[in-house]
C-alpha cells in the first residue's frame, strides 16, 4: 500500500515528515548500506528506482544541491537568448547577457497558472502544459531573443522584472553551461581543457529508465580516477574502438573516442524516464564535424548512446516485475555514483520548520 499511494503523488514533498517508501526510511543510512559494499556492488532497492519519495528525496539531496549541466553555451549565442531547464521540481533559465555573459534565475511561472500544485503534476511525472516554465512541466527548446529583445513566450520565464527573480548560479564550463541554485555555490571542478562545441545544437533522447540506470549504463567502463565530484574511467565503443568516460555529478558523461566527445546531460522526466541532452564537442583547433574525415556523426553517437542505455532500459522494466527485489550488480560508475547520493543525503540540513506554509484558521489555533 505504501508504493500505491507514493507513486500515485498523494504524499506532498514535506521533509520534516521524512521520505518513507515500500516499508523503508529512504533517508536512512541503512537504505544504501548493502549497496555500496566495493566487493560485491549492486543496485540501491528497487524503490530508489520507482517510488516518488526517493524522487522527492533526491530533488531534496541533489538537485538542489549540486553543479547540473543543462546545455551548450553555442545554444544560446546572442544577446537575450534563453535556454530553459528544470531541475527537480524547479523551472529555471540561463540568458545571454549584452556583454556575452550569462545570467541563470527561477522562472516566473514555477506552478504555472496555478495556485497550487495539481495532483496530477505530483506523480513524478514532468507534464505535457501550455506553461512550460512551471517546475513540473516538460522543459521547451531554446528560445531565441527577437529583434527588439525578448519575445512574448519568454514572459512565462522572464515576467515583467526579470532582475527581481530569485537568481541561480552560473557557469560557462568550457563549451557547456553549468548551473546550481545556490548562488552562493563553491565553483565546480575545472572542466578539461582545449573543449569547444563542434555545432550549436543539442539533441534530445528519451529512454524508459531511472535517471541513476542511465548514468550507470552510459559509463560503463573501467575505473581510472576519482575525486570528489568526477570519475574517470576506459571503456569501449559499440565499435571495439577504446574510449575514455568521464562522470560529472550528478548528470554529465563526456564520452571521448575518435576525434570527439560527446557530452550527454541527464534530465529525469519520470520517475522510470530519463531525458539525454546530447551535444558534440571536440578540441580547440578542430575542424567542423561535418568537414573532418574520420569523425563520428550523430548517427553514430546515438546509435552509441542508444546501445549503451539498452541495459539500463531492461534493467527498470524488471524492477516492475515479480523478481524486482532480487538483488542485482552494478559498475564502478554505479557504485561511485550511489555512495555520492548517499553522501549528499546525509549531509543534507536538518529540516527543523514544522508548520505548514498554509494551514487554516482552525488549524491554527484561532
Amino acid at each position: 500500500m505504501a508504493l500505491a499511494v507514493a507513486s500515485a503523488g498523494f504524499v506532498p514533498d514535506r521533509p520534516d515528515l521524512g521520505h518513507r517508501a515500500e516499508g523503508f526510511d529512504l533517508a536512512n543510512p541503512a537504505f544504501f548500506a548493502d549497496s555500496l559494499d566495493p566487493g560485491a556492488p549492486r543496485l540501491l532497492p528497487p524503490a530508489a528506482y520507482r517510488a516518488l519519495a526517493f524522487a522527492e528525496l533526491e530533488d531534496d539531496a541533489v538537485w538542489t544541491r549540486s553543479w547540473l549541466a543543462i546545455g551548450l553555451g553555442a545554444e544560446i549565442p546572442s544577446p537575450g537568448d534563453l535556454l530553459p531547464f528544470t531541475a527537480g521540481h524547479h523551472g529555471l533559465h540561463v540568458q545571454r547577457e549584452p556583454d556575452s555573459g550569462l545570467v541563470g534565475r527561477f522562472n516566473k511561472a514555477q506552478h504555472g497558472g496555478c495556485r497550487a500544485v495539481p495532483l496530477q503534476c505530483r506523480t513524478g511525472t514532468k507534464t505535457r502544459c501550455s506553461f512550460t516554465a512551471c517546475g513540473y512541466s516538460r522543459d521547451g527548446a531554446v528560445l531565441p531573443a527577437g529583434p527588439d529583445g525578448p519575445t512574448p513566450a519568454m514572459h512565462q520565464y522572464l515576467g515583467l522584472r526579470p532582475e527581481r527573480l530569485l537568481p541561480v548560479a552560473v557557469r560557462a564550463w568550457g563549451p557547456l553551461v553549468r548551473i546550481n541554485l545556490d548562488p552562493a555555490a563553491a565553483p565546480p571542478e575545472p572542466p578539461r581543457e582545449g573543449l569547444t562545441a563542434l555545432t550549436g545544437e543539442t539533441r534530445w533522447a528519451e529512454f524508459s529508465a531511472n535517471w541513476k540506470l542511465a548514468m550507470q549504463a552510459l559509463a560503463e567502463g573501467e575505473p581510472l580516477a576519482e575525486a570528489s565530484d568526477s570519475l574517470r574511467l576506459t571503456g569501449r565503443l559499440a565499435t571495439g574502438e577504446l574510449a575514455t568516460i568521464a562522470v560529472y555529478f550528478p548528470n554529465l558523461v563526456l564520452i571521448a573516442g575518435r576525434a570527439e566527445t560527446c557530452a550527454v546531460m541527464l534530465q529525469p522526466t519520470a520517475l522510470g524516464q530519463t531525458l539525454l541532452r546530447i551535444g558534440l564537442l571536440g578540441s580547440g583547433d578542430a575542424e567542423p564535424a561535418a568537414a573532418a574525415p574520420g569523425r563520428m556523426s550523430w548517427d553514430a553517437w546515438l546509435a552509441e548512446i542508444a546501445a549503451r542505455m539498452a541495459p539500463a532500459v531492461a534493467t527498470q522494466a524488471a524492477l516492475t516485475g515479480p523478481e524486482a527485489d532480487d538483488p542485482r550488480p552494478t559498475n564502478a560508475a554505479g557504485l561511485w555514483l550511489q555512495r555520492n547520493i548517499a553522501a549528499r543525503v546525509l549531509a543534507r540540513p536538518a529540516a527543523t520548520e514544522t508548520q505548514p506554509l498554509y494551514a487554516t484558521a482552525q488549524g491554527r489555533g484561532c
